[in-house]
């Protein structure tokens, strides 16, 4: 199977490391560009008691370390690959899922684990979200 467009979500997790590594090969053997999302997630603003830290304007630092994540991950990227980075603010999993669909992405890979136990329990896995609800391969990283 000959994979042309490649996406990987970042969370700033080890897996989600790995997964842009796998991605970076993926794309280099095939060609294919690499779609290289961050996504600001709503969802930690809802949840305080998961011990998530918001600064005193709590969405724009959301948003930050969203950036963050994908101008830290992006210089990792080879220049002979072609890359599209993508910050977007929502829920990651229905983000991931939308965006696979209208850019219409061949694979998506990410790591199995950016939220902790307690977290994912409560709020549910990205990757279980993803995994039911995009129509492509998904392949988990690790």
């Amino acid at each position: 199977m000959i994979f042309k467009k490649i996406l990987v979500p970042l969370d700033g997790s080890e897996s989600a490391d790995h997964a842009l590594r796998y991605g970076i090969e993926m794309a280099k053997e095939s060609g294919a560009s690499l779609y290289v999302l961050s996504v600001a997630d709503i969802t930690e603003a809802s949840y305080p008691l998961l011990a998530v830290n918001l600064s005193k304007d709590g969405f724009s630092s959301m948003q930050d370390k969203a950036k963050e994540i994908l101008e830290e991950r992006k210089k990792e990227i080879p220049e002979g690959i072609q890359s599209i980075p993508l910050l977007k603010t929502g829920v990651p999993g229905a983000i991931i899922a939308g965006l696979a669909e209208e850019e219409q992405i061949d694979l998506v890979i990410m790591g199995n684990s950016g939220k902790g136990a307690l977290s994912s329990f409560i709020m549910g896995s990205v990757s279980q979200y993803v995994i039911h609800h995009v129509k492509v391969p998904v392949l988990i990283i690790k």
